[in-house]
């Protein structure tokens, strides 16, 4: 027969396993709760706020990038999406294109259709690849007239892809929903990926959540 000092010590060993585990289940979920975690200070930062014109004589513009503008946010996909937020259609030609610095020719452009308030996702084809480490901007214009560029109305940033880090590829394999993978990327510091990740899931109701969740950290919402 057991004694009182054992049934007390197998009891208190048993509501320390019991803390430790609530405890390691807390930590973890405290973690994929964080939202955006920018790349580290001591990582190069380039501050990658969404330049553009005055916009279009008589016409009105509303346009806005839905992307950190305080620094260079990252990609690890080879052709990643690109999402903005439209407040007003402006009835005319809308182009899209991706420029490697110091080539002349855009590494892809194409004209975009703007039918509507809303969400604008660009999607950047299959056959165009972006280079681990490689700085890129993307350039999103309205043509106000085609005679006379210096009107056209813009606004361009710059975007990164870093590599696929062992852990991090560990994680998304785990990962059991595209929500659980949005929340995995931006808490890594992988704002395109994640942002686009949770716009395009978000029927479901935490990729939606998370995706206005992103929004407000970076002052959209």
């Amino acid at each position: 027969m057991m004694s009182s000092s054992s049934k007390m010590l197998t009891l208190s060993v048993g509501l320390l396993i019991l803390f430790f585990s609530n405890f390691a289940k807390l930590a973890q979920s405290r973690q994929t709760n964080h939202g955006y975690v920018p790349p580290a200070k001591d990582q190069k930062q380039q501050k990658a706020t969404a330049s553009g014109s005055r916009g279009c004589p008589g016409k009105s513009v509303d346009i806005t990038s839905l992307s950190p503008t305080n620094h260079t946010p990252t990609t690890i996909s080879t052709h990643p999406d690109f999402l903005f937020s439209v407040k007003s259609v402006p009835n005319l030609p809308v182009r899209f294109s991706l420029i490697e610095p110091g080539v002349i020719e855009p590494l892809w452009k194409s004209d975009i259709a703007v039918n509507r308030a809303g969400i604008l996702s660009v999607s950047i084809p299959q056959t165009v690849n972006l280079d681990v480490g490689k700085e890129y901007v993307w350039n999103l214009e309205v043509v106000c007239n085609p005679s006379r560029p210096s009107e056209n109305w813009y606004i361009r940033a710059v975007i990164t892809r870093v590599p696929l880090k062992p852990e991090l590829a560990r994680k998304l394999d785990e990962a059991n929903s595209e929500p659980e993978k949005a929340i995995i990327l931006a808490n890594n510091g992988i704002w395109y990926d994640a942002i686009a990740i949770s716009y395009h899931s978000r029927d479901e109701a935490k990729a939606n959540s998370y995706f206005q969740q992103l929004l407000a950290q970076i002052g959209l919402l």
